[in-house]
């Protein structure tokens, strides 16, 4: 069936409708038109129901994405190094490389836990 054929059977089509709608009484007419004005009501909800669902994924996955930023973002305290109970500073606990570069005694540096522990006994009695 090619367009031309289309159109003049819709033509057609059309025009055998609008004759048989000429021909209806009033109260066929009323309850039409009461019919159509219920479908139309009942078809409203339903259109603002459509956009419901992609808006509901689209919000959790940026929630999802704000939540994952967040946590992983790094607190501005979080860089240094921890500071160690026998050493003066954070950069003193970094400079290994100082203790087994120089020549100083390596036996003493092999019981550090000792020391820190002995240091904070030190520090809990009075004196």
């Amino acid at each position: 069936m090619n367009e031309l054929d289309k159109d003049s059977w819709a033509g057609r089509a059309r025009t055998l409708l609008d004759e048989s709608a000429e021909g209806l009484d009033a109260a066929t007419l009323s309850r039409l038109n009461r019919a159509r004005q219920i479908a139309l009501a009942q078809a409203r909800p339903r259109a603002a129901q459509r956009w419901f669902l992609p808006a509901g994924l689209a919000s959790a996955c940026v929630l999802l994405l704000a939540v994952a930023v967040w946590h992983w973002q790094v607190p501005s305290g979080a860089a240094r190094l921890p500071e160690l109970p026998f050493a003066a500073s954070a950069s003193a606990a970094g400079s290994d490389i100082d203790l087994v570069s120089g020549d100083d005694n390596l036996e003493l540096y092999q019981d550090l836990e000792f020391y820190a522990w002995l240091d904070a006994q030190d520090q809990g009695s009075d004196g």
